[in-house]
């Protein structure tokens, strides 16, 4: 076993390095990662002006379904104010993150990245959304275009940094004040890119009849499709926890994969519930934050379990763990317990988010547990995120019933790291007694 473990650390090591250095992929994440508050916010107007209530589902509790009735009519008597924030926020969400991931990118090259973002946010709205008519069509700028947002920002980036690398810029004369030279030292790479991008935008309408993102949309679907389904999701959830238990973050490798389809089923998830829609996405955010990786990397069971460890070492582990662990935060318990490099816990590791995947997807696919609408925080203690998202109290159950299930699968594994701990625990107390002697 340990001869496994370490032929995979050594083929595994070099591939996580490169992704965890690779710029393009750090400016992808940091990209959407930037997102995340702006969608917690529109979340959470979007729950004031859509309540889950309506006069035909009503609890029959006079004064509970008094209140409810309340809010559901102000609701609806100032939805246009109370969507107003939702749609300025996730309802143009593709801007603000091609604008983030183009400043990391020219960040990470030592660029001026205001200046980088700012082009890249224009060129993708004139790429994707020309104005005809006097108005610029939406539709580019929702959940769909996340993924097209962050590959023009990243190409604008490139294609500034080619142009300015060779000095093709306008050069102030001295005493002009920083600002200004900055503003003009972008005009060429701004301009060289803007032509390049908007002529092959030209050049696909013209021999298509159609702009990118209606071509980009059409690939895509068949894309996420291949991705968004149980079998992909679950094999890269093992592959993620596979990753982790070897020190590396899944935002570094998987993350690229997972977190833009996350983003955007949330994200689009909300906008049909905005429109009255029943949701249609399973996978999303609040699905792996609150049923797969269950207190983080799907841990929150081991940490219960380690409060009754009859090992020393592991019951304090489990003491320091277990409040980070409510809140989906597992690195005491990575690097603590630890499972890092440990082949024992690395299995159960893999196993309890795959399962937690699976009976999540089953439950939510059958309408037992409702698709996630709202973006609650990843933070959030678990059965409270769970119920916030879906707006469905049987999430909440559910997840309580995976603490168990997790701690089924754990529970084995425990006991057998436990019996080499306490093995270790009774040698080095009788060296300490020998010493002390």
């Amino acid at each position: 076993m340990q001869k496994f473990f370490d032929w995979l650390e050594e083929k595994l090591m070099p591939l996580a390095n490169f992704f965890g250095s690779q710029r393009h992929l750090l400016a992808m994440r940091d990209g959407i990662v930037s997102a995340i508050p702006l969608t917690i916010i529109g979340s959470i107007f979007l729950i004031l002006a859509c309540p889950p209530v309506s006069p035909d589902n009503l609890t029959g509790i006079g004064i509970l379904d008094n209140l409810l009735l309340g809010w559901y009519h102000w609701a609806n008597a100032n939805s246009a104010y109370l969507l107003a924030p939702f749609n300025a926020t996730m309802g143009i969400m593709s801007l603000f993150i091609c604008f983030a991931a183009a400043y990391s990118l020219a960040k990470s090259y030592d660029k001026k990245a205001i200046n980088y973002s700012l082009s890249s946010v224009a060129i993708y709205i004139l790429v994707c959304s020309p104005v005809t008519d006097g108005a610029i069509l939406t539709s580019a700028f929702e959940s769909k275009g996340i993924l097209l947002s962050i590959i023009v920002a990243l190409l604008s980036v490139e294609i500034m940094k080619f142009v300015e690398n060779r000095g093709w810029t306008i050069h102030m004369p001295k005493g002009v004040p920083p600002v200004v030279a900055n503003s003009f030292a972008a005009l060429f790479p701004f301009g060289l890119a803007m032509i390049v991008l908007y002529g092959v935008s030209l050049i696909c309408q013209l021999t298509t009849g159609q702009l990118i993102p209606d071509l980009f949309f059409s690939m895509f679907e068949n894309v996420k499709a291949s991705v968004d389904n149980l079998f992909m999701v679950s094999t890269l959830t093992a592959f993620e926890n596979l990753l982790f238990g070897f020190g590396v973050h899944p935002t570094t490798v998987v993350g690229p994969i997972l977190d833009p389809l996350e983003l955007i089923n949330a994200t689009a998830n909300a906008e049909l519930y905005a429109q009255g829609l029943a949701p249609t996405h399973i996978y999303t955010g609040p699905f792996w934050s609150f049923y797969t990786a269950l207190g983080g990397g799907a841990t929150l069971a081991l940490a219960f379990l380690l409060l009754r460890s009859k090992s020393k070492q592991m019951k304090e582990v489990g003491r320091i763990a277990i409040i980070p662990s409510l809140f989906n935060i597992n690195e005491p318990l990575i690097f603590g317990l630890p499972i890092f490099l440990n082949p024992i816990m690395i299995i159960p590791f893999m196993i309890v988010p795959t399962v937690n995947t699976i009976l999540g997807w089953l439950l939510t696919a059958s309408g037992i547990i409702k698709m996630a609408v709202i973006n609650a925080p990843w933070t959030a203690p678990a059965p409270i995120g769970a119920m916030i998202s879906t707006l469905d109290w049987k999430a909440a159950v559910f997840v309580l019933a995976l603490i168990v299930v997790d701690a089924f699968i754990y529970y084995p594994f425990v006991k057998m790291y436990e019996k080499t701990k306490l093995q270790e625990e009774v040698e080095e107390a009788q060296i300490e007694e020998e010493v002390n002697v």
